[in-house]
């Protein structure tokens, strides 16, 4: 049994993914994998969206949970399963709007970025504003350049490559009234705004320009010892999506 077999509630609280297989491979990934710095942890869940990786963090033993969400009635779902499955008021709190105003002066031990960096063209000023908040642990899990596009990274001390630079963002529109997709925000017109797929190269650029070190998850060998969890989680066997940990 999963995690999420045991609360069954998120199978039902939003339209985004929410197959058994894939949240619960998901959370091997993001929580499992690294209980031992979320356990008394304060932690940032960034689109936080119904909660579900909020109450994870609880479950895995954070200390208190924050979510910023910009869709009220995510927020509404992810407090009423809380409440379902006795979650203490005390150790979480969600506020509604925009995660580049509100996360400003705040402090944590943990982030999760988990489904927005690929919903924004902001990133680097995200990771300055995860930075200032005193994390020494970043979960990012986004959508990447797919594996066969990226430009490979080659050895160059050159702070302003100019050919062959692979540290590429991806272009692309969201429908701003999807809920799977980014909330509408100033670059927005007739009902899309601008975001942008960052390359694996480009985050790993960022994590090292804010003062992080960063690991990959292996998803090849999740597949390999799970090969039943592959028709839920394609962007992730095909190479367009990837977990990074952020480690200071």
């Amino acid at each position: 049994m999963g995690f999420f077999d045991q609360f069954p509630r998120f199978y039902t609280t939003s339209q985004t993914s929410p197959y058994p297989h894939r949240l619960n491979s998901r959370h091997s990934a993001v929580i499992q994998r690294n209980v031992d710095w979320i356990k008394g942890a304060r932690v940032l869940d960034i689109a936080s969206h119904d909660g579900r990786w909020a109450f994870a963090a609880l479950q895995a033993g954070a200390a208190h949970v924050t979510g910023i969400e910009p869709r009220q009635e995510l927020i509404d779902n992810a407090i009423t399963t809380f409440r379902e499955y006795d979650t203490a008021p005390s150790r979480f709190s969600f506020l509604c709007g925009d995660v580049f105003d509100l996360i400003k002066g705040k402090q944590f031990d943990v982030v999760f970025c988990l489904g927005f960096f690929y919903h924004t063209m902001r990133h680097a000023e995200l990771f300055d504003l995860i930075e200032r908040t005193g994390a020494k642990f970043v979960v990012i899990d986004t959508e990447v350049t797919p594996t066969v596009d990226e430009v490979q990274e080659q050895a160059n001390g050159d702070p302003r490559l100019v050919y062959a630079n692979p540290y590429g963002v991806q272009m692309l529109l969201d429908q701003v009234d999807n809920e799977q997709m980014a909330w509408s925000d100033s670059l927005t017109r007739n009902g899309y705004t601008i975001v942008g797929r960052p390359s694996r190269p480009a985050v790993k650029f960022l994590a090292k320009h804010f003062g992080f070190s960063i690991e990959v998850f292996n998803w090849t060998d999740f597949f390999s010892r799970n090969p039943h969890v592959i028709p839920s989680m394609a962007d992730y066997s095909e190479g367009w999506r990837d977990t990074f940990f952020c480690e200071r």
